[in-house]
């Protein structure tokens, strides 16, 4: 099983800071650094699952330690570490011009979709 997966985002003005104050600058949020990382995580999982599951999200502890600015791109890789049974653990790392400006624990749950069909049929 290959248990990386990785993609590629150019940040907008929209995940940026500055959205939240006029005053901040145009910096990578780390609100979108947390949307990015689960996105890449998930479709490492969803890669690996049949027609029957979905994973969702349980927990991501994040250390945001560089700046990113507007219009630059960042790599976000997603390594799965370990599955037992219904949880999945990932190591997630966001790179931008070649240096590391976040690394997180991801923590994902493997649920059967019709247990999700059930809770939200209408």
């Amino acid at each position: 099983m290959d248990n990386v997966y990785s993609q590629t985002f150019k940040v907008k003005r929209e995940d940026c800071i500055s959205t939240l104050d006029s005053s901040l600058p145009d910096l990578l949020g780390t609100y979108t650094l947390v949307k990015w990382m689960e996105i890449v995580s998930a479709k490492n999982i969803n890669q690996h699952l049949d027609e029957k599951h979905i994973s969702v999200g349980e927990k991501l502890s994040i250390e945001h330690s560089g700046m990113v600015k507007n219009n630059a791109s960042v790599q976000i890789m997603s390594v799965i570490q370990a599955q037992n049974n219904r949880n999945v653990s990932f190591i997630v790392e966001a790179k931008s011009d070649n240096k590391v400006v976040a690394k997180a624990e991801h923590h994902r749950v493997l649920v059967p979709k019709k247990l999700i069909d059930r809770l939200f049929r209408k």
